[in-house]
């Protein structure tokens, strides 16, 4: 059995420049997104987090600034592709960039890798989580071999909830208790679970967890939205999620700080 120096990885791509559709104050983001996992490996010293920079120099500067002292933060520096995150084709399709989470795969040291953007937030109980999750599956079906897991709840901005209503959709989400305060960040949030958890999983790229094994690899990709084609991190999922058995963790990890149009904190 390969030995391991960590038991979760968090991987993170970062390009801190604009781009359609891009947060504001993305270098405070940044920071504030590796803080969080910081608080994570307060209470777990088995956690490692992996930042990839796509070819963004501001990342590189606020890395080497900050956060290269940490031996559980480990770093890498790919040259960034020619097209920008979301930049459209004469024929409508859009670029979306994955290429660097791969790298990240490659020298990550976590039995488990899981993702995260340069604007996300993890809550400080994250990794206890997981590995509760996983630990209390495997002891109860040894036999089993669990390649991947996913998340049935996190939390959203208060907006959501608002502009969830107006849409008129239907969602196999909602809304699962009033609006809170979450330390390290602005406005309020509301948590929010998956309606029928065992059938839909929430594809996002913070809510990939999987095995270092996992033989499915992240790519660039161009993508039409409006004819139905996935997103570069649905692909990966879904890939991954035909490897083997999967977890379902009914709980929260993260908070999604930035829904382009929506909110943005």
């Amino acid at each position: 059995m390969k030995q391991f120096d960590y038991d979760i990885t968090w991987i993170m791509q970062a390009f801190l420049g604009e781009y359609p559709g891009s947060r504001e104050d993305s270098d405070k983001k940044f920071i504030r997104a590796v803080k969080s996992f910081l608080a994570v490996h307060k209470n777990d010293h088995r956690t490692q987090l992996v930042i990839v920079s796509d070819g963004c120099e501001i990342t590189h500067k606020i890395y080497h600034d900050k956060f290269s002292k940490y031996d559980c933060i480990e770093y890498a520096y790919v040259s960034k592709a020619k097209k920008k995150m979301y930049e459209k084709r004469e024929d409508g399709s859009t670029f979306y960039r994955s290429l660097p989470r791969q790298v990240g795969r490659t020298i990550a040291g976590g039995f488990l890798h899981a993702f995260m953007d340069s604007d996300d937030f993890l809550l400080p109980n994250s990794a206890k989580i997981i590995k509760n999750y996983w630990g209390k599956m495997q002891k109860a079906n040894p036999n089993e071999t669990y390649m991947w897991a996913a998340c049935s709840e996190w939390y959203e901005n208060e907006a959501m909830v608002k502009w969830q209503a107006n849409s008129k959709g239907n969602y196999v989400f909602k809304d699962t208790a009033e609006p809170e305060k979450i330390k390290g960040l602005r406005s309020k949030w509301v948590r929010y679970a998956m309606n029928e958890p065992y059938v839909n999983v929430l594809s996002s790229t913070w809510n990939i967890i999987h095995r270092w094994d996992c033989k499915t690899r992240w790519a660039d990709m161009y993508s039409n939205r409006k004819k139905g084609e996935p997103s570069e991190d649905v692909v990966y999922a879904t890939s991954i999620r035909r490897e083997g058995m999967g977890i379902i963790i009914k709980d929260a990890i993260m908070v999604r700080c930035h829904y382009s149009g929506i909110w943005d904190y």
